[in-house]
């Protein structure tokens, strides 16, 4: 599935004031986005040249462009608007348009106040969090990074029967409902709120699942603070893949989040760990207690 529809009203997007000598007036921004998003395939179908009034209405203006709700996005600025797309699983933007005010725009997946950011890419992954597709997050030279699914597990369960691959990490839930409980209530929670987390390592070459690298929250002295985590398969290990991984994971955590720094909680007799911490940069601060157990806190700063 790709996004091949852009469904929106110009009207809607309108920003001129009644004593504006400008009958309308777009966002730089949006103008930019309409222009680009042709190159990709991308419809757009303006719903001010229809008098699409209600669902089966949209649904014959989709006909015409020979396009299944499912393949669209709605980008929209009032509540009537996206009520047009009750029943249809149709990707959805709201943007708080200034003269346009008192709009609840509670159905849509994200409200943007502007379109600075916002561009095929942004637009991509909306659609892609409607349909329950897993977000490719970071490309390494050999490996994607990408969210996980429910059909990963089958392999990941594999992975972690390595003698030593839970030698100093928690393994899966022996209970497979229990684990798969846990991993979608991880997609809703952890993905689509923060938008980053623990992802999938996958080698691009053969679509390996490798291991799992990212992002998790750690409350250290009273604090939510950034931590970063790997875990190789053992038969991919010794390959650099462990630091390319996290290589790229520091490139985002400095880039995508507002974080000052991260950390590694590290057992001591973990001496891969360790070393490639060092390697990365990071700095020993102290040993904490966690859990039962004696970890050392490594710290690298993300912003100088």
């Amino acid at each position: 599935m790709t996004l091949q529809g852009l469904i929106l009203s110009l009207q809607e997007m309108n920003i001129a004031k009644e004593d504006d000598p400008e009958r309308f007036v777009m966002e730089d921004g949006l103008t930019e986005l309409l222009d680009g998003i042709y190159r990709y395939g991308v419809q757009i179908i303006n719903l001010d040249m229809f008098q699409a009034d209600d669902s089966e209405k949209l649904k014959v203006v989709l006909q015409l462009h020979q396009l299944d709700p499912e393949d669209c996005l709605m980008l929209g600025s009032t509540d009537r608007f996206f009520a047009l797309a009750e029943g249809m699983k149709i990707a959805s933007v709201g943007y708080v348009n200034p003269v346009l005010p008192r709009q609840k725009l509670s159905s849509v997946l994200m409200v943007v106040e502007g379109f600075e950011e916002v561009d095929f890419y942004f637009l991509e992954r909306m659609y892609q969090r409607e349909h329950g597709i897993p977000w490719t997050v970071i490309e390494t030279e050999r490996c994607d990074l990408r969210e996980i699914t429910l059909d990963d597990l089958d392999e990941l369960y594999n992975l972690y029967q390595g003698k030593e691959i839970t030698r100093y990490i928690e393994g899966l839930n022996e209970d497979r409902k229990k684990e798969e409980e846990y991993t979608k209530a991880y997609i809703q929670n952890m993905y689509r709120f923060y938008g980053y987390g623990i992802w999938i390592a996958v080698r691009r070459e053969d679509k390996k699942i490798i291991g799992r690298a990212g992002l998790n929250h750690r409350e250290i002295h009273g604090k939510i603070s950034l931590e970063m985590g790997y875990i190789i398969g053992e038969e991919f290990q010794r390959q650099g893949y462990a630091k390319e991984l996290c290589e790229g994971i520091l490139e985002y955590a400095k880039e995508g989040t507002e974080f000052e720094e991260i950390h590694c909680l590290i057992e001591k007799e973990n001496l891969v760990s360790v070393h490639l911490a060092e390697n990365l940069g990071f700095i020993w601060q102290e040993e904490l207690k966690i859990q039962g157990k004696t970890m050392q806190r490594y710290t690298k700063t993300l912003h100088f």
